[in-house]
C-alpha cells in the first residue's frame, strides 16, 4: 500500500512477524553503506528490525519526494540521527534551519513492530516501546522529542514534555500519539502542527518487494 503523496506526515509500519523474505532483504542490505551493511547482513532479531526500518524509510521517502530514493542516499554517521545524503552532507549534520526545507524521517522498532515516521519538509523524531501506561507514554514522548531534535540520551533532563507538546533545547514540538501498534506506545513528534497523520501497514513481502 503506498503513501497519499500530497501527506505532509506519514508513518509506515510492518509486522515483523510475518515470513522473512531472506533473499529480498540480503538485496537491500548489500545496497547500504558499507558499515551498515555489516550491521543489518546478521540473520538476527535486530538486524531484520533495523533492515526493516530502512525499507520502510525508503518506501516513505520515495512517497513523499515523488521518485525512488536509493539506500546509498542514505546517512548513517555515529552518533547522529540517520538522514539523506544532502550536496555531500549528511542532513543530520546541517543547521536547523536548513533541516527543515527537505524531507525527515524518524526509525523505531520494539518487539514485532517497525516503524517510520517522515515529513516532506520539517523534523520529526519517532518512537515505539512495549508496554502501556503513563510511565511508557512518558518514555516514547521524551525519545521522540530527541530523535526529532537530533539529541543523544544524555538531554534526557532536557526535554519538558506538556499536553500535546514537548520543549527540547529551546525549540516547540509537536506530540502525536499513536495507538495503531497494539501491546505497545508510540509517539511522533514534528517541528510543526499537523492535525492529521496517515498510517500505512506493509505486510513483509510488500515491504520488500523489487
Amino acid at each position: 500500500m503506498q503513501a497519499v503523496e500530497s501527506q505532509t506526515l506519514i508513518l509506515y509500519h510492518t509486522d515483523l512477524r510475518g515470513e522473512w523474505p531472506r533473499d529480498a532483504a540480503r538485496a537491500l542490505a548489500a545496497r547500504l553503506p558499507y558499515a551498515k551493511r555489516l550491521a543489518t547482513g546478521a540473520d538476527s532479531p535486530g538486524a531484520r528490525a533495523s533492515l526493516a526500518g530502512i525499507a520502510l524509510a525508503l518506501r516513505a521517502l520515495s512517497a513523499l519526494t515523488g521518485r525512488a530514493v536509493a539506500p546509498g542516499e542514505m546517512v548513517f554517521a555515529q552518533g547522529a540521527k540517520p538522514g539523506l545524503a544532502h550536496g555531500g552532507a549528511a542532513r543530520a549534520a546541517l543547521s536547523n534551519e536548513r533541516r527543515d526545507l527537505g524531507p525527515d524521517f524518524s526509525i523505531a522498532h520494539a518487539g514485532p513492530w517497525a516503524g517510520c515516521a517522515a515529513v516532506r519538509a520539517g523534523r520529526v523524531g519517532f518512537d515505539v516501546e512495549m508496554g502501556s501506561g503513563e510511565r511508557i507514554a512518558d518514555f516514547v514522548a521524551r525519545e521522540a522529542a530527541l530523535k526529532a531534535c537530533g539529541a543523544g540520551i544524555g538531554a534526557w533532563r532536557e526535554v519538558c514534555l506538556s499536553p500535546g507538546h514537548a520543549r527540547c533545547r529551546g525549540e516547540l514540538w509537536y506530540a502525536h500519539a499513536l495507538g495503531v501498534f497494539p501491546g505497545a506506545a508510540a509517539c511522533v513528534m514534528t517541528s510543526f502542527a499537523m492535525p492529521e497523520l496517515t498510517v500505512r501497514t506493509l505486510s513483509l513481502e510488500e515491504l520488500f518487494a523489487r
